[in-house]
């Protein structure tokens, strides 16, 4: 009979502990319409799995300390006691999680937001300094009943206030056309190339031992630093913050995939981290499914199109592309690992992958960008950082305690041969460069080693060769060339957000206001600095109109 009471008891935390992590859901899920019949069909779906193992442990740990107690402990069916406690227990290990999501998707949130969540966060830390005192106040004195009630009067009060903070979430607005903007003709050209995963950490010492000619060409005669990333750190994000100038928050495109939770109409796009909350999928009753997110942010893609200038992009759809070793990919991979191009090795495999899908792309991009001439052309490559996060632990051993030595010597300079490789592609963009083109390099973050707890959770998911990862936002690299660019010339403080509005002065059209980055216009030549920036409130507010 004592073990139902305690699995009741012991249920009841996990469905309230549900509810939190049903709350942490919606807090994420900036682009969903608060619905509260959701809101609890969603914390009972979560409640079948997080609930059951909260309920798991609960009954441990009560059985537990009944065992090494001197007293028996009694409880009742529905125990004030036993709630108040866990309640506490669970709120406190949820604010935990809370704030570790909060700092990792702080860019989703807008001011008003992060009000609204602080003042959530507060609720619930108020909630769990309620509890201890409840319990202390319950287990001293006699009126028990008194201080059960007061708590769960609090404790309801305070939990539909903190629900009544998500529901005030502010929703994307779509502004209304204010006027027409016409603007000059684009008359320079500007060249973007992405690469994935390019971190100082290599380049600075392959350019000091003469292996990149052409990244220290860039570095003598342009404009180089580190480039801040943001958090999260996915491609989607990404591309779509440097497309735009904006942080997540604005430009609101957070995944390329979305989630069912069983038949409800709803869904979502962003999971919490920390939990596992994305391998429910593998029960089947978390579905996934890919979606075209939409757009409530204008890029300098659409005001190229609007104002009918050539322009090409190639930032996403390789993930996509069918990998072909084709004769010209296998001749490249040759070149540059002739020593290792019978190794079998799995991850090997998978840089080899890397490597020919970067030359398929590439190839497709150059051959675009002869047959459109474009203003603006970008394509993004992501070999790199592939093969970083396999092989990033043969160039740095030393951080990961025993490695086999003959993996070291057989691996130690696959990363460096990519990096060769990307400084080949360089060197052909900067010998066929215009007068007036303007070629910019970025990644749009670094990487680092994996820490040694993640090592141990990849290996239980079954990817033991994993040793690098982007997640915590390593800066990237950028370095701009071109005849207004100062030469010689180290950046401080740029970040990924800053390009848009920085390529958008240099074309010599006007900056919305509402974009998040700023022109750096410390890369400028003095005489370019003296063209002064045009700002408008907005390009979602002006109507492009062609120049008569």
């Amino acid at each position: 009979m004592k073990f139902l009471k305690v699995l009741i008891n012991s249920l009841i935390s996990g469905i309230f502990f549900g509810f939190l992590i049903a709350l942490l859901v919606l807090d994420l899920n900036i682009n969903l319409t608060f619905s509260l019949s959701y809101f609890i069909q969603l914390a009972l779906f979560i409640a079948m799995f997080y609930g059951l193992l909260i309920t798991f442990f609960s009954i441990l740990i009560f059985f537990f300390i009944q065992y090494f107690s001197s007293k028996k402990i009694n409880i009742a069916i529905i125990s004030p006691a036993f709630l108040i406690i866990s309640f506490t227990i669970l709120t406190l290990l949820f604010l935990v999680i809370f704030r570790e999501n909060y700092h990792l998707f702080f860019s989703f949130f807008i001011p008003e937001t992060i009000n609204l969540l602080k003042t959530q966060f507060t609720t619930l830390i108020f909630l769990s300094v309620l509890g201890i005192f409840v319990s202390i106040g319950y287990f001293k004195y006699k009126r028990k009943f008194l201080f059960a009630l007061l708590y769960f009067f609090l404790f309801a009060a305070a939990m539909t206030y903190a629900v009544i903070q998500r529901a005030n979430f502010p929703l994307p607005k779509t502004l209304d056309k204010i006027a027409n903007l016409e603007t000059k003709k684009i008359d320079k050209k500007a060249t973007i190339i992405g690469m994935e995963g390019l971190s100082l950490d290599f380049i600075i010492p392959l350019t000091s031992e003469k292996k990149l000619p052409n990244f220290s060409w860039l570095m003598e005669e342009g404009s180089w630093g580190k480039l801040k990333s943001i958090t999260p750190n996915e491609p989607l994000i990404l591309n779509s913050s440097f497309n735009t100038g904006k942080l997540p928050a604005k430009h609101r495109k957070l995944s390329w995939k979305e989630y069912t939770i069983l038949d409800l109409k709803q869904r979502i796009q962003v999971t919490p981290r920390y939990i596992f909350f994305r391998q429910l999928t593998r029960t089947g009753l978390l579905k996934s499914s890919d979606i075209t997110p939409p757009s409530f942010s204008k890029s300098i893609w659409d005001i190229f199109d609007a104002k009918k200038t050539p322009s090409l992009r190639m930032d996403g759809p390789y993930r996509k592309l069918h990998i072909k070793t084709t004769g010209e990919a296998e001749s490249k991979f040759n070149h540059f690992f002739k020593d290792l191009r019978f190794e079998t090795h799995d991850i090997f495999n998978l840089a080899k992958k890397a490597f020919c899908l970067d030359v398929q792309y590439e190839t497709e991009a150059m051959l675009l960008k002869e047959q459109k001439q474009p203003r603006l052309f970008y394509f993004l490559l992501p070999g790199l950082n592939i093969a970083e996060t396999y092989f990033y632990k043969y160039a740095f051993p030393e951080l990961f305690g025993e490695v086999n030595q003959e993996d070291i010597n057989k691996f130690r300079s696959v990363i460096e041969r990519y990096y060769q490789y990307y400084d080949e592609i360089i060197g052909r963009y900067l010998a066929t460069k215009k007068g007036d083109e303007l070629i910019i390099i970025f990644s749009p973050f670094g990487t680092e080693a994996l820490p040694l707890w993640k090592r141990y959770l990849e290996w239980i998911l079954g990817n033991p060769e994993v040793s690098a990862y982007h997640e915590n936002a390593p800066d990237g690299v950028v370095f701009f060339i071109g005849k207004d660019i100062t030469k010689g010339k180290y950046i401080e403080d740029m970040k990924l957000i800053d390009i848009a509005p920085t390529l958008l002065h240099y074309l010599g059209l006007p900056v919305g206001k509402n974009i998040d980055g700023i022109v750096n216009s410390s890369i400028f030549t003095e005489e370019f600095k003296n063209e002064p920036i045009l700002y408008i409130s907005s390009y979602e507010e002006h109507e492009i109109k062609l120049p008569k």
